[in-house]
């Protein structure tokens, strides 16, 4: 016997990250989902490109739900497979400034290396001392700093994708009634 007291098995097993790393999450799958749609329909992309585009909007699909469910279980689910799935996640988004025609917007991609770091990090600390108390200014302020980073970054997605190999913009074709 060592003389402290051990926690009771329930309440070791339950981990909270702060409240705002689902948030951040949720601010990493929508960059990470609007990347991969961006090389999905890119008018250039080859095949290379169109599949890790794919396993992009996979990811930022998962970083959504596993936002959500920290959200809604108030705790951390599966923190390990979360920070494995933020790193594959970072991977992904790098890889596709290699793809052809390897236009991926570096600010998305920048952002998104930074939002991994941040929900690796929360989850991380989480594990060491575990949020005890949640306040909705903490949840406004999260979403609201998210938000900010965010929407930029889901604008030059769309605008990388329609970048031509001399640097102009490709046109958007519309389709008549």
């Amino acid at each position: 016997m060592t003389g402290r007291r051990e926690a009771p098995a329930t309440e070791r097993a339950v981990m909270r990250a702060p409240l705002w790393v689902p948030i951040a999450a949720w601010g990493f799958g929508l960059v990470s989902a609007a990347l991969g749609a961006a090389a999905i329909v890119a008018l250039q992309a080859d095949t290379l490109s169109r599949v890790i585009g794919a396993l992009s909007v996979v990811v930022g699909l998962a970083a959504l739900a596993w936002g959500a469910a920290a959200l809604t279980l108030d705790r951390t689910p599966a923190p390990r497979g979360a920070v494995a799935g933020v790193s594959a996640g970072v991977i992904v988004g790098l890889t596709l400034l290699t793809t052809e025609p390897g236009r991926a917007s570096v600010l998305a991609i920048a952002l998104l290396v930074g939002l991994g770091v941040v929900v690796a990090c929360g989850i991380l600390r989480g594990r060491r001392h575990p949020s005890r108390s949640t306040s909705l200014w903490s949840l406004i302020a999260a979403a609201a700093v998210v938000t900010i980073a965010v929407v930029p970054a889901l604008g030059t997605c769309q605008g990388a994708a329609l970048l031509d190999a001399d640097g102009t913009v490709l046109p958007v074709v519309t389709h008549g009634h």
